[in-house]
């Protein structure tokens, strides 16, 4: 098809029906894209059911509403937002270069949020500048969040009814993808936090080999992955009692507005709330037939996979939490002892004068936050990388060191903005404010370049950055990002590198 008219509607014909998306500099834009039926009344608390057709010509110019939810935990570091929420939220945002000759590599983004806030379609994770800057179709995933995507309680909701919207969401791309453009032989998953840890979650699945080609998980929580189920279901109870429904009647849960569900939701987390944890109470869940094993547990060695890995962290991902947490902030080296002695037992002292040496500053604050930050996200990022090497599959990790110049040093969250390269999204973040710019369009662009030559071809080098080699057990090579970029080897204080 020829270059299509820039600024202005375009039409396409799929499958599915028609669809009238957007054209903006070079790049078509459909958003509010269905995958699902919508899942309300009745169906709330189901396993989504995909969408077949959709009559007429269906109208992609404009977002449709965001999964219910309360306020974000991080929007004092990244900036908070407000869009129309609706139950009825099971929808794609596609962003593909103007020309459909060809198929094109599809990046499709997975939110975090921690399973309760976020969307796919925020401006935040627009797709438009990797479309144009890297020849790809990306592809953002809105699903279901909190109770309403991930309680689980027997007999009402089997609980990762969100994990299994992305399921249905990435079938859909599968098969229709073709039709804006992409390439359904080459996927990749690209998702951050709960994006990545659900991606874990997906990897645990033989039977889904093949639906995607490779992915990239940055600051994936899989140090905490699942959520065993008695806990979970003791979780549920606890939501039930503070709504004042009895167990033997939690189907009243399907007819509460949904104010009120979030309003619970926000008290339960309150009350569940332990000193220097972060997780939420609704999360993935093991339950034995959707997830029904550990995640190195399902990579055994006669699992072929055939997925390509791209896997990192920020250097101090609890910074995002920590810095606006009172009581983190106050603590004192006691409570350091205490949560030290929790985690090595009789070596504590030794691992904490470890985490000490790190620091020049050595508050109680930066040493919980080195701690868990190895403890949720680097440490089994780096056994995962390792496994994937094992393997004989591309394996390749990085991190994030740049610092944010509002004292939240390298926080969670902070590489998004310098993967999209979309820093105009983010005016008001507060994670961003007083950035040198030419400083993040240097950074950003060797970033995005990598994840694109990624997407295209499992392997992230380009001209643009130092010889990125491939993580194994004896190198460890990590491509380092900040404002000087380049390999270091890994160390990660309390793992077998420590001993030797």
């Amino acid at each position: 098809m020829d270059q299509i008219q820039q600024n202005a509607d375009c039409h396409l014909i799929t499958r599915l029906g028609a669809i009238k998306g957007s054209v903006i500099d070079n790049v078509r834009i459909y958003r509010g894209v269905p995958y699902a039926t919508p899942m309300v009344g009745e169906r709330r608390f189901s396993p989504p059911d995909p969408i077949e057709s959709w009559q007429g010509e269906y109208d992609a110019t404009r977002d449709r509403p965001i999964a219910p939810q309360n306020k974000s935990r991080l929007a004092a570091a990244m900036g908070d937002f407000a869009l129309e929420q609706d139950e009825d939220c099971l929808t794609l945002n596609i962003c593909a270069p103007n020309s459909q000759s060809g198929k094109h590599p599809v990046m499709v983004w997975i939110h975090g949020g921690a399973f309760t806030s976020g969307a796919g379609s925020l401006p935040w994770y627009s797709g438009e500048h990797l479309a144009r800057n890297g020849d790809v179709v990306t592809v953002g995933i809105n699903y279901r969040l909190g109770a309403l995507g991930f309680l689980y309680l027997p007999g009402l909701s089997d609980g990762n009814l969100g994990l299994k919207d992305q399921l249905l969401a990435l079938q859909w791309v599968k098969d229709n993808i073709e039709d804006f453009g992409g390439d359904p032989d080459n996927i990749t998953l690209v998702g951050q936090s709960a994006g990545g840890a659900s991606i874990a979650a997906l990897l645990t699945k033989p039977g889904l080999d093949g639906l995607f080609k490779r992915a990239v998980l940055q600051s994936a929580s899989l140090g905490r992955l699942f959520s065993p189920p008695e806990a979970a279901e003791k979780t549920a109870h606890s939501f039930l009692k503070i709504l004042g429904i009895n167990p033997q009647e939690a189907h009243k849960l399907k007819q509460l507005p949904v104010a009120q569900l979030l309003a619970a939701q926000q008290s339960l987390g309150i009350a569940e709330h332990r000193l220097a944890q972060t997780k939420p109470p609704f999360w993935l869940v093991r339950d034995g037939e959707f997830i029904a094993s550990e995640l190195l547990d399902s990579l055994d060695a006669g699992r072929r996979l055939n997925v390509d890995l791209l896997i990192g962290t920020t250097r101090e991902e609890m910074a995002a939490f920590y810095h606006f947490d009172a009581k983190i902030q106050s603590a004192d080296n006691r409570i350091v002892d205490d949560l030290f002695h929790a985690e090595f037992g009789d070596d504590a002292a030794h691992y904490l004068n470890s985490y000490r040496q790190r620091r020049a500053k050595q508050t109680p604050a930066a040493l919980l936050g080195d701690l868990y930050t190895d403890k949720v996200f680097r440490r089994d990022s780096l056994l995962l990388a390792e496994r994937f090497s094992q393997k004989g599959l591309a394996s390749y990790v990085y991190e994030f060191d740049w610092q944010s110049p509002n004292k939240l040093e390298a926080c969670h969250c902070l590489e998004i903005p310098f993967v999209f390269k979309n820093l105009e999204h983010w005016v008001g973040s507060p994670m961003l404010e007083g950035l040198d710019r030419e400083e993040f369009h240097g950074l950003s662009s060797s970033m995005q370049k990598a994840w694109v030559a990624f997407a295209h071809c499992g392997n992230p080098n380009h001209p643009g950055i130092p010889q990125w080699d491939q993580y194994t057990a004896t190198g460890r090579n990590v491509m380092h990002f900040g404002s000087v970029i380049g390999p270091q080897k890994a160390h990660i204080i309390g793992d077998q590198s420590d001993h030797t």
